[in-house]
Formats: structure tokens, sequence, C-alpha cells
């Protein structure tokens, strides 16, 4: 009975593998039959050095891939002309090349290339990372310049100069990062672009003074990061845009005209400071840059403030300095800030003047870059004493850096902070408070401030939340 037993076994395991055999078979001939766009459309979401090693698994896969619409690569030059050598398809929709960090390119390759795309009536092209032992140099060739089926090109790491007017009649989105950029150069590309609808410039340098969106009327979303290479003072004049999202450090950014936006996202940082003397010789114009910035953005209904609150530390000394701030339209707020008194008058004050607040939602994250004692100092040039006194119950950076270990401490400042909230917010529906870091994974603890916020919730008539960040 044993031996049969076993033996029955055996050809029940039997069995099972010949059919887990077929079910793959059945599976290998499922995608085998399958027509060949489709076959090309898997292999476009790949890199094309893997699409190509299909052409190993049988004689029906061995030319799939001379067709496949999306062009990825990532791979030296070589590999890329090589390629293109056998690529059959009369037209491209992706065409993306990135080189690794150690490989230098020569210029005429990267002609080639671009010639090549442009040949197959390219839709979407990003060309990054080509290195050159003398990238100043390099342009590129006038068929870059000349594209009706273009709708998405992405540039990184390129001196974007064009030796011709510029027509990309199709163009709906356009990212030039790590760029050398010039007014007229960048005035040129944009007359070229009629269907522009997102315009994004990030970390470049060059002389940009001036972005004229006057005769853009379909951008609506516009994103400026200039956070890493220094390229002087702009101004911006985007009358129809609707989304922007401003990143700088060191030069402000103006604000003359942007009429039409709605959302705005903003991270500036702070110059480097190194002593007393030369926060206050600065002091003056961050409090106009700020104040400008807020008075272009009245009609904004959703606003950002990130990076720490450096620019509720600036607010700060508009308001303790009597200088007046505008009106705004914002109904979702958002702040990345400590509650520290150095951040709170400037708080308030953009509380009181956001009369029709809705939301707000608050980051907590560590202080802002402009330290205590040099706002003390620029108070005590200006003979006002005792700013702190008024907001005795919120701590220095200094003070609240070693209170968070203190649970009792913690909770009674996030009381007093959502107390000051709903004191200055009088149209105010929900407030959302996201906490972070180590200081908040006690649950027990975090569920007693979320006893904390529902109690004021209901006495306020205001929904509170504390949610924490993982």
């Amino acid at each position: 009975m044993a031996k049969r037993r076993g033996r029955r076994s055996r050809r029940q395991r039997r069995i099972n593998s010949h059919r887990k055999i077929h079910r793959i078979i059945e599976g290998a001939d499922f995608i085998n039959s399958m027509p060949d766009e489709i076959l090309r459309h898997i292999l476009s979401f790949t890199t094309m050095d893997l699409a190509i090693r299909t052409s190993v698994l049988s004689r029906r896969w061995r030319h799939v891939w001379c067709e496949v619409p999306c062009l990825n690569f990532y791979t030296a030059a070589r590999g890329i002309d090589e390629t293109l050598v056998s690529y059959r398809a009369p037209k491209i929709t992706s065409f993306r090349v990135w080189m690794p960090d150690s490989v230098v390119t020569a210029p005429p390759q990267v002609d080639s290339w671009v010639e090549f795309a442009m040949s197959r009536s390219v839709e979407k092209l990003t060309l990054a990372n080509c290195r050159f032992y003398h990238p100043e140099t390099y342009r590129f060739p006038d068929s870059f310049y000349l594209s009706s089926s273009l709708t998405q090109l992405t540039v990184v790491a390129f001196y974007v100069i064009p030796s011709c007017a510029v027509s990309w009649s199709s163009l709906r989105n356009l990212t030039l990062s790590f760029c050398n950029l010039y007014d007229d150069s960048v005035a040129n590309m944009l007359s070229g672009c009629p269907k522009l609808e997102t315009l994004k410039l990030h970390h470049f340098a060059g002389l940009l003074e001036r972005l004229d969106l006057t005769k853009s009327p379909s951008l609506a979303t516009l994103e400026i990061m200039r956070g890493f290479r220094r390229s002087g003072a702009m101004e911006i004049v985007a009358p129809h845009i609707h989304s922007l999202t401003l990143e700088c450090s060191e030069e402000p950014s103006t604000l003359v005209n942007v009429s039409s936006l709605t959302e705005a996202n903003l991270h500036i940082r702070m110059p480097i400071i190194c002593s007393k003397s030369s926060f206050l010789q600065m002091a003056a114009s961050l409090q106009t840059m700020v104040l400008k910035m807020l008075a272009g953005l009245q009609n904004v209904e959703r606003l950002t403030f990130g990076f720490g609150g450096t620019l509720l530390q600036i607010m700060t000394l508009a308001e303790l300095h009597g200088v007046p701030f505008p009106t705004l339209k914002v109904q979702t707020l958002t702040l990345e800030t400590m509650f520290t008194g150095s951040v709170i008058p400037g708080i308030a004050r953009l509380l009181q003047n956001s009369p029709g607040l809705k939301n707000l939602i608050v980051h907590a994250t560590y202080s802002g870059k402009i330290r205590d004692k040099y706002m003390d100092f620029y108070f005590l040039s200006l003979r006002v004493k005792c700013w702190r006194s008024n907001y005795y119950v919120f701590p220095t950076s200094e003070e609240i850096n070693s209170m968070w270990g203190c649970n009792d401490a913690t909770s009674k400042l996030l009381a007093s902070f959502m107390e000051l909230v709903l004191k200055n917010a009088k149209t105010l529906e929900r407030m959302v408070v996201w906490l972070g870091g180590t200081d908040f994974d006690d649950d027990q603890w975090v569920e007693e401030l979320r006893q904390m916020a529902g109690t004021l919730s209901h006495s306020n008539i205001v929904s509170i939340v504390i949610k924490r960040r993982n």
C-alpha cells in the first residue's frame, strides 16, 4: 500500500509539472501570437539594449525591435549609432538619449542623432547629459529648431543658442535644465512655439534677465528653478499662466505681470549671511522683494510657501517694521515652517490678509535660515524693543531644537499654534498639520495630539487634522 501511494504521489507530481509547463508554453504562444504592433509597444517601455536582446528568443522576435516606436538609449555613442543603422520604422514617437556620466560624446554624433530623429518626425525628444570636451562650442544643427511634429522637448546640459528662426509649431511642453540661456535665444524659441502650454526652466545659467511670455497665450504652467547656478535677477511677465512654481536663491525674480495666476508654489532660499552687519544691509531689500511678490499674487487661490519658513521670517521683519501687506484672495494656503517666534508674526499677518481662506496645510519642519540673533540686531537698529514679548509662548530656533524630546512642551506648542491660527483666520474651515521625524514615533502621544485637535475643532467649528509623515 505504501509503494502504491508513493507511485500515485509521483505520478500526480509529474502531472502537475506537465500542466505547469503547458501553461508556460501557452503563455509564450499567446505572446508570440500578438500582432507586431503590440510587441513593439511592449518593447517601447524598456531601453533599446534590452529590446535588441529579444532578437535571440526566436525567429519571430528577430526584427521586432527594428520598428519600435519609442527609442530609449542609455549607452555609449557607438551603441546608438549601430542601432540607428538597422532601425526601419518611418516614424518615431519618442527618442530619448541620456548618456552615462563617464562617456564623452563627439559633436558630429549628436548632430546625426538629431537629424535622424527629425527625419522620422519625432514627437517627443529628450537629449540629456551629452558631455563634450568643449561644451561651450557645440550648437545644435538648424534641423533641431525646425520641426512641425515635436510636441514635447527636454534638453539637459546644452548651450541652447539657435542660429535660425525657431519653428516648433506643434510643441506643447518644453523643459530646459542646466542650460545656458539668454534673452534673445529664449525670445526666439518662444516666438516659434504658438501652442506651448508648459515651460520648465531648471537651474539655468547665462544672462536671462527678462522672461516675457506675453505672446504665449496658450502657456498655462511655468516652472522656474534657479537654486543651483547664479544667473542674475530676472523679471517675469506672464499674464496668461495659471500655475507658477518658483524656486530661487540669492537673486530674486520679480513678478511684473501674472494677472491670470490661480496657483503659486514659492520656494525661496536665503543668500548666505556671514554677519549681523551683512544681514542689516540686505534686510530692507528682502522685505521689498517678498512684498512685491505677494502683491503680484493677489488673485492666487492656492498658495504654497516652502523651504522651512524663510519667507515667513522676512514677513515678520516687514510686519514688525510696520510695512503694509497686500490683501490676498487665497483659499488654500500651504506652509512649510516651524513654530518659532521668528515666523509667528508673519504667519499671523498672512492669515489676517487672507479673508477668504478656507484650508490651511502646515508641514512642520526646522526653522528658517535667518538666525534669531540677526533678527534681534535688526529690530534693535529700528529701536523696536521686546519684539518677542507678544509671542513669548513660541520658542526661539535654538530653544525649539532642545524641546522636541519633551512631549508635554511640544503638545503645548502645537496647541498655541492652532489657537493662533483660529484667532487670525476667521473663515477657516479645515486645518491639516503634518508632523514628521523620530520625535513623533510614539503612537499613543500622537493619538493624544489628535484628541487635543479634536477638542479645538468642536469648540471652533473648524476641522483640525493631525497627520504623521512616514
